[in-house]
This record gives C-alpha cells, sequence and structure tokens, in this order.
C-alpha cells in the first residue's frame, strides 16, 4: 500500500510540476516535454498558446535547460525562463519578437511573427559540442 502512495505521489508531483504556468510581462507560459507522456500533454494543450520553441542538438536529441528571452519589437522584455524539457509554449500579444535562445554557451536568435490565432512554431538546434 506504501508503494502506490509513492507512485501516486509522484505522478501528482509530475501533473502539477508540467501544469504551472509561470508568468512574465502577463505572458502565459509553460514548459516541458521530458520523456513522451510529457510531449503528449503538451501536445493537447498547445491550442491555448500561439507560440512554440523547441530546443535540440543537430543530432536530434532533445536539450532542456535552455535559457530563452523573448523580446517585443520595441524591445520590452516579454518573457524570460529556464525550460525545464525541450518544449516551451507561450501565448503572446500578436506581433513581431526576438527570440534568444542560450545553451552550451551559445546563443541562437530568430526573429518570428505571431497571430492571435494559430501556432508559430520555431526550433533552435544547437551542435553537439563533444
Amino acid at each position: 500500500m506504501t508503494k502506490a502512495y509513492v507512485r501516486l505521489a509522484i505522478a501528482a508531483t509530475a501533473v502539477l510540476t508540467l501544469a504551472m504556468i509561470a508568468r512574465a510581462a502577463d505572458v502565459p507560459h509553460l514548459s516541458g516535454g521530458v520523456g513522451s507522456d510529457e510531449r503528449d500533454e503538451l501536445r493537447a494543450r498547445e491550442r491555448d498558446y500561439n507560440l512554440k520553441v523547441v530546443t535540440a542538438r543537430t543530432t536530434g536529441d532533445y536539450l532542456s535547460g535552455v535559457v530563452i528571452v523573448i523580446e517585443s519589437a520595441a524591445g520590452e522584455r516579454m518573457l524570460e525562463t529556464t525550460t525545464a524539457g525541450p518544449i516551451l509554449l507561450a501565448k503572446l500579444p500578436p506581433g513581431s519578437y526576438t527570440i534568444n535562445a542560450a545553451a552550451d554557451g551559445q546563443t541562437l536568435s530568430q526573429r518570428v511573427t505571431v497571430e492571435a490565432q494559430g501556432l508559430k512554431q520555431v526550433a533552435f538546434r544547437w551542435a553537439d559540442r563533444r
């Protein structure tokens, strides 16, 4: 019976961690995607967001712990977060943004335009430094 409680506690913690929505400049966002169950959960929630950022190595291996900074065209910092997995979902006001993603001592940048509806997907890929 104790093992069942431990499994339930672990499952509840995982769900709560994934479900937590943090805010910066009132931008709802969440990240995760470590493991197929988390990726499935994020895919199910994509319809509530208009930006999806995926981080990986050029080998195709997913990458977490990436520092993401999103700035508006006017230079306003809209979001700054460290990803808890390879996928970040955000709900930004429609407009143009610069996304900076930092990992392995290297910062990559992309400019995107997001709409009120629909999902804009952006991928960042870092070379393997082995």
